[in-house]
């Protein structure tokens, strides 16, 4: 009977071995296939694509965008479609929407703005004004070479609205008590409305222009990185303007923040 239950008890605690064993194996199993699934799952998370942000935010911006104008040289230049992409890439910002251009092309036929030459300054803020706009984008196509190795450059000017941007949570009064006149006061206010500006001629030939449609076309539908190559920013120069075109409006607002935050401290110290 004692050798019964001897061999009785052997059976129970090999069971309970091969038991617990099995189930250390499944835990282990399941541990590796949940670090699997994990690392499929960020293996196939697309990349997101690099992203501009207003230095006005968390207030929106409204901006118009005029048709640039052609000083590169060049004549078979389709300026409306250049200036499209210059729209995508200004609608891409966060904190700015874009009027259509085509309510920009009525507006400026209506007012008789830009058909003889290139506008001035002064028509330029007449027509953002009547679009209600917090800004609008000018600029000029200064270089244009549609074939390998591709080369683009444009000329990108911000001109503020004064009426609206001196609305909401401004006081000239306020300001002229502390900097001796309205007209000082208006000149460095931190939400005045000088003009922001951005230049540059890309080409594909030199290493850092390459480099940098690289970060810019990750996470974008024409690129795969899996075959190493640039897609469609290496082969169509519509594209290509749309990278030059984030390229200056990212050097534009890294300017108009830093005007901004400037004219903030000069407040502030005189305050």
């Amino acid at each position: 009977m004692c050798s019964l239950m001897s061999n009785r008890s052997l059976h129970i605690g090999r069971f309970n071995a091969i038991f617990r064993q099995i189930l250390r194996n499944r835990t282990v199993a399941r541990l590796a296939m949940w670090s699997g699934l994990l690392l499929v799952a960020s293996g196939c998370a697309k990349p997101k694509p690099v992203s501009l942000t207003s230095p006005w935010m968390p207030r929106q911006q409204v901006w118009a965008i005029a048709p640039l104008a052609n000083e590169s040289g060049v004549s078979h230049v389709d300026r409306l479609a250049i200036t499209d992409g210059l729209v995508l890439e200004a609608a891409s910002i966060q904190g700015v929407d874009v009027l259509p251009l085509n309510r920009t092309l009525e507006t400026m036929l209506s007012l008789n703005i830009g058909l003889d030459g290139i506008p001035d300054e002064s028509e330029y803020l007449e027509l953002c004004q009547v679009l209600n706009a917090d800004a609008i984008l000018v600029g000029t196509i200064i270089a244009y070479d549609p074939y390998q190795p591709l080369r683009f450059g444009s000329s990108l000017q911000l001109i503020r609205n004064q009426t609206r941007a001196t609305a909401p949570g401004f006081d000239p009064r306020a300001l002229s008590m502390s900097l001796g006149g309205a007209d000082q006061a208006l000149i460095q206010a931190p939400i005045q409305a000088r003009p922001i500006q951005s230049s540059g001629i890309f080409d594909t030939e030199n290493f850092d222009v390459r480099t940098k449609m690289e970060a810019y076309s990750t996470g974008r539908s024409t690129h795969d990185p899996a075959n190493g190559d640039l897609g469609l920013y290496h082969l169509d120069m519509d594209d290509y303007a749309e990278f030059v075109f984030h390229q200056l409006l990212e050097r534009l607002l890294r300017e108009a923040n830093y005007a901004e935050s400037a004219d903030s401290a000069l407040l502030a110290s005189r305050s």
